[in-house]
């Protein structure tokens, strides 16, 4: 049983985790209470991304690389390496098999989609503040069977003229694996600076 993509499917998925950068990465840095959050690294060469993978091996991090994001942890279970991850081909038909894997255990796109992201079929399909409170099945612009085809096209037997989707679709502008980290809370403060350059202590008046 293989998924029902289409091309404009699969450029919608890449897009979502990588924004098209083949050498993306992204750090899933490990935080209190069994969470983690994610940095999202977006060198613009295949060498500067390799120096990125080394320094984050090297603090003991997962991490997932290319255009459609493959974690390091998958990188045994398909004979691959982080280098090998920046090759778009290979990237994606490493991509293909986890997706259709998802598809086979999960039965819908949805659920596969949800599971590619998440590990798991549910977290896909929630909302998530830090993202408008889009899930990331929706992130993707998801629609049975391509995500932009049924957006286009109204049931021949119903006479009725293609409902205009409202553009509810978020795309950051960074890589979104991982659990989305809280939103900052802390309080800032706003301070004025004059126009000019100012080195050193400021004197403070009496007055």
């Amino acid at each position: 049983m293989l998924p029902p993509f289409t091309p404009d499917t699969i450029h919608d998925i890449t897009r979502t985790e990588s924004g098209l950068n083949p050498y993306a990465i992204a750090e899933i840095v490990p935080v209190k209470g069994g969470r983690s959050r994610v940095i999202s690294h977006l060198p613009s060469s295949k060498d500067e991304a390799l120096k990125i993978v080394e320094a984050i091996k090297q603090k003991k991090h997962r991490y997932s690389v290319g255009l459609m994001q493959i974690t390091s942890t998958n990188f045994p279970q398909f004979g691959v390496s982080a280098e090998s991850m920046f090759n778009p081909c290979d990237n994606m038909t490493v991509a293909a098999k986890i997706i259709t894997d998802c598809y086979q255990r999960g039965g819908t796109l949805q659920r596969a989609l949800s599971c590619y992201y998440s590990g798991n079929f549910e977290t896909g399909q929630r909302p998530e503040s830090a993202f408008g409170n889009t899930s990331y099945v929706q992130r993707i612009g998801y629609v049975v069977p391509s995500t932009r085809a049924e957006q286009q096209t109204a049931s021949p037997s119903s006479g009725e003229a293609p409902a205009v989707p409202s553009d509810n679709t978020v795309y950051p502008d960074s890589v979104i694996r991982g659990v989305i980290p809280a939103p900052d809370t802390t309080p800032t403060s706003i301070a004025a600076y004059p126009p000019h350059v100012v080195r050193g202590g400021l004197a403070v008046s009496s007055d």
